[in-house]
């Protein structure tokens, strides 16, 4: 593939344009999820800047915000998905941020002097600069009618809440979809060394809020022995259910069954110690293993059990020796496991059933938000398309068998049927924390390996039909 062809100088000569005049004041908008103004704001935006390229243009109103699709036509009927996201997480620590976060300053970060010249910015990372920076792609593209296949376009707006609306979406549009075989989501995800880190999964998640609480008012502490106590209750029940580092549900009892792909990949990545290059981004000071592989798997394996949030009793100034009547908790559970979520809920519920039978307070479950897991193989199309696109700008791959966050686009796997990634070049960080940052210079990368990706794509494509 030549390097100097004209979408490639394109690319390049436009670079610094679309960084000032299109991702600056995108960048700009504050599109925090909750942000009404913000959000319709961004909206106008995306629509606008999608309506040079685009055929059809539909706005899909969440129980949050809109979802926008659209379909662009390539040099052939086959269909590529992607799925991008406009919303960002809100600010909570601006006396910690060394520019204001919705103003897009270039700043050099003090504690990472070496990447020089950084968009400070909250979306910088995740995820408004892949967001634009691939849509600035396919008007180059369309332009010079050198789009090589077609795509749908997912734009979410709640992903940052969790996607509450994306099950639906997908059901009212999955005739839509019926063609993709693949969907890409296109991200930032080179380290600060330069390598290009792709993932081949995301765990499944169940977030679940459990109440526990009585009909008496706040009692004085003198009655603890003869009335209930939420609080307790919430403790002991918290403690039935996971106890010994193990969830006490069917379903999460067995270890999970490494592949021997998977084995492969987690003995490259302890042999090359990462374990300080997770510790230091995660900002983590202790861990509980330091054996390398052992790390390993239970960071990217083992099913956890996170309690995020507990609750109860007075919580202001002073001290007020009372019974509670209510306590509360949240609870994220993360598994590799190929289980549907919804058998894991029932399970726990079971569970709830049979303990609250033993005690006086009354207990209430209900589910947040949840969907399974997803894995793609590391000789499919998409992963293949990545990595030669990353060969063409002489990056290498650091490969990991799976992730162990979750995704929503899991959903796409386990109602459709559909493989995804993410991936894409690009140095960034900080992603919902002060000074989310994306260096300038990478972001030339960034555009360039979206075309090279087009391309890889299509080669691929061929060759394994």
């Amino acid at each position: 593939m030549k390097k100097d062809n004209p979408i490639i100088n394109e690319i390049k000569r436009n670079n610094d344009k679309f960084i000032k005049d299109d991702l600056i004041p995108f960048l700009q908008i504050p599109s925090v999820t909750k942000n009404k103004d913000g959000i319709n704001e961004a909206i106008k935006f995306i629509k606008s800047y999608i309506s040079q390229f685009s055929d059809k243009v539909i706005q899909f109103q969440g129980k949050i915000n809109p979802l926008i699709l659209s379909k662009v036509k390539g040099n052939t009927d086959r269909f590529l998905l992607i799925y991008m996201m406009y919303d960002t997480q809100p600010v909570k620590d601006l006396e910690n941020w060394i520019a204001p976060p919705f103003e897009a300053k270039s700043k050099t970060l003090p504690t990472l002097p070496k990447l020089g010249e950084c968009i400070i910015a909250r979306g910088a990372y995740n995820s408004k600069t892949p967001l634009l920076s691939f849509l600035n792609t396919i008007k180059i593209l369309k332009d010079d009618d050198d789009l090589p296949f077609s795509l749908y376009l997912i734009i979410d707006g709640e992903e940052e809440m969790g996607s509450p609306s994306f099950p639906q979406f997908l059901k009212k549009y999955e005739n839509t979809f019926i063609n993709c075989k693949d969907a890409y989501y296109p991200a930032l995800k080179q380290d600060i060394e330069g390598t290009a880190v792709l993932k081949l999964g995301y765990k499944g998640i169940l977030s679940l809020k459990i109440d526990m609480f009585t009909d008496n008012e706040d009692v004085h502490s003198s009655y603890s022995n003869v009335v209930s106590n939420p609080a307790i209750d919430l403790v002991k029940l918290i403690n039935f259910l996971y106890s010994d580092e193990k969830i006490s549900v069917p379903s999460l009892s067995k270890n999970y069954e490494l592949k021997t792909e998977d084995e492969k990949l987690i003995e490259v990545l302890s042999n090359k110690k990462n374990i300080e290059k997770i510790k230091k981004k995660a900002r983590i000071k202790q861990i509980i293993t330091q054996e390398s592989k052992d790390f390993f798997i239970k960071y990217l394996f083992d099913p956890t059990f996170n309690l995020s949030t507990l609750k109860s009793g007075y919580m202001n100034n002073g001290i007020k020796n009372s019974v509670p009547n209510f306590s509360t908790c949240n609870i994220d559970i993360r598994f590799a496991h190929k289980i549907p979520f919804n058998t894991i809920f029932n399970e726990l519920k079971e569970k709830i059933y049979d303990f609250s039978k033993n005690i006086s307070s009354n207990v209430k479950i209900n589910k947040n938000v949840g969907y399974g897991s997803s894995k793609v193989s590391k000789d499919s199309v998409m992963v293949k398309s990545l990595i030669n696109s990353f060969k063409e700008m002489n990056v290498s791959t650091e490969l990991w068998p799976i992730s162990a966050a979750s995704s929503p686009l899991n959903i796409l796997k386990n109602q459709l049927g559909i493989n995804y990634i993410t991936g894409g070049l690009g140095i960034a960080g900080n992603a919902h924390t002060a000074n989310e940052f994306v260096q300038v210079d990478s972001i030339i990368n960034t555009r360039l390996g979206y075309y090279y990706f087009f391309k890889k794509y299509q080669e691929n494509y061929k060759t394994d039909k």
